[in-house]
């Protein structure tokens, strides 16, 4: 719940004491749009236009309590929209007053337009979110929900509303195919219904589609409330979900009250349903998968938040090969929020916060990209406190510069910014056995990195668009 055929597919390939995370020298954030709510993942079109999914920040509708917001009521409203930046700087939204739930009446933890992504025919595919028990969406997923029994723990803290309560978003927790020109959807995938039938975790029946990836003839999608990896034929004639594992840890992670006084009552009462006990004086956390990619080698790389307590350094990414097994590629990462790879075949990853979100505002935490080079070598490019706040999605863009969502938490507090700067350094052959091991696990040699976009469009990105 949330808020996404190589020998050594499971092993961490670099420890701090081995080969640390060095620094490059500080890098330049160019603000390249502003002004989104809630904003989300960022993609380009054929032409070299700039997409930017905006959730919105819900309304005056119905609500339903959502482990994405430690079970705080999220409400419906229309206020979602597709925001887009042309090569010339006009920014513009499309699919406005699109379905959307928020925290009331902060606007916060928005969900709704996830993201966009284009096939190598340049048709456009749009992810919507949810962020609950996907009965509450509409009368039908609800009647629906009702022939599937739910964990005890979840009748307690966020169970199925009243008929005459639902949100009425029938269009949320869905795949899409889009016509951009004239916002017709023609839907593709229901991850609402899937999760009540099937519930591909066995965990509490929940979804929030976040991440979307496009690969041929598939859409790689992460589902940070089913726990789960899903691989959908565009044409909507298949498809397969992947359950990614709990993390296990100490049961010392739990936040705890200072001496001589008591953990707050409401926060008791939650703990249930926001933590499993399990043998040992341990704790298994949901996974909360946030980011997707699809790397060199034609596996599916999926990044973690990791769910409450959101402990620090505890985040994963897995590899899921051909076999659909995910194994642990990486750890030691703290909230990731999104992948990709470049050109290069290095892996770049985007953490919402370098500090657990229970630390301070949840709309301003010191984010950081790191760059996992083809040898396992981890350089951060951009470190906490350089700008990076609550980041929320990433690109390449056709430029070959890297496009960030910063500030995806808020009304109006989203920007999509450059990174510039970056001074790049070629980086060695390994002569180590590890590296070259890594070398041939990652497929470090294929010239062309599978991202999150079409292969490069040969124009230059935004020419006149430094600040909008």
């Amino acid at each position: 719940m949330k808020l996404k055929s190589f020998a050594l597919t499971s092993l961490t390939f670099c420890f701090a004491a081995i080969c640390g995370t060095p620094s490059v020298q500080a890098a330049t954030l160019t603000t390249i749009v502003d002004g989104i709510s809630n904003a989300r993942a960022n993609s380009f079109g054929p032409d070299g236009s700039l997409y930017v999914a905006e959730p919105g920040i819900g309304g005056n509708g119905n609500c339903q309590p959502s482990p994405s917001a430690i079970f705080q009521p999220l409400c419906a409203g229309n206020s979602g929209s597709l925001v887009k930046v042309s090569p010339d700087g006009t920014k513009t939204r499309l699919l406005t007053n699109f379905q959307s739930v928020a925290e009331q009446p902060s606007g916060n933890q928005g969900a709704g337009i996830q993201d966009l992504q284009f096939d190598s025919l340049g048709n456009a595919y749009l992810l919507t979110g949810f962020a609950g028990y996907p009965g509450n969406r509409d009368k039908e997923t609800l009647e629906l929900g009702s022939k599937y029994p739910l964990p005890e723990t979840q009748l307690k803290v966020f169970p199925p509303s009243a008929p005459d309560k639902v949100l009425n978003a029938p269009n949320l927790a869905q795949l899409y195919k889009v016509d951009l020109n004239t916002g017709s959807l023609n839907s593709i995938f229901d991850f609402g219904k899937y999760e009540i039938t099937n519930n591909p975790d066995g965990q509490d029946v929940v979804t929030n589609p976040y991440d979307l990836t496009i690969g041929g003839d598939t859409a790689y999608v992460v589902d940070g409330g089913g726990n789960a990896a899903y691989k959908i034929k565009l044409d909507g004639s298949d498809s397969e979900a992947i359950a990614i594992p709990k993390k296990i840890l100490s049961a010392s992670v739990l936040p705890s009250a200072p001496p001589g006084q008591e953990l707050p009552p409401d926060l008791v009462e939650l703990l249930p349903g926001l933590v499993e006990q399990v043998p040992g004086g341990k704790i298994a956390l949901q996974s909360v998968p946030t980011g997707g990619a699809i790397g060199p080698d034609g596996a599916f790389y999926v990044g973690e938040y990791t769910g409450f307590p959101y402990p620090e350094n505890e985040s994963r990414i897995f590899r899921i090969g051909e076999d659909g097994n995910p194994e642990v590629f990486l750890d030691g990462f703290t909230h990731i929020t999104d992948l990709t790879f470049d050109e290069n075949g290095n892996l770049l990853v985007l953490q919402f916060s370098d500090e657990s979100q229970l630390n301070g505002d949840i709309t301003n935490l010191p984010g950081s990209l790191i760059q996992v080079a083809p040898d396992g070598t981890r350089t951060t490019l951009v470190a906490a406190g350089e700008g990076l706040d609550s980041a929320d999605g990433i690109d390449i863009g056709p430029d070959g510069k890297i496009y960030i969502t910063n500030r995806g938490v808020g009304p109006e507090n989203g920007q999509v910014v450059r990174v510039d700067g970056i001074v790049t350094e070629k980086v060695p052959e390994p002569t180590s056995i590890l590296g070259l091991l890594a070398l041939a696990s990652v497929g470090a040699t294929s010239a062309i990195a599978k991202r999150k976009r079409p292969n490069k469009l040969g124009e230059e990105l935004l020419p006149k668009a430094e600040i909008v």
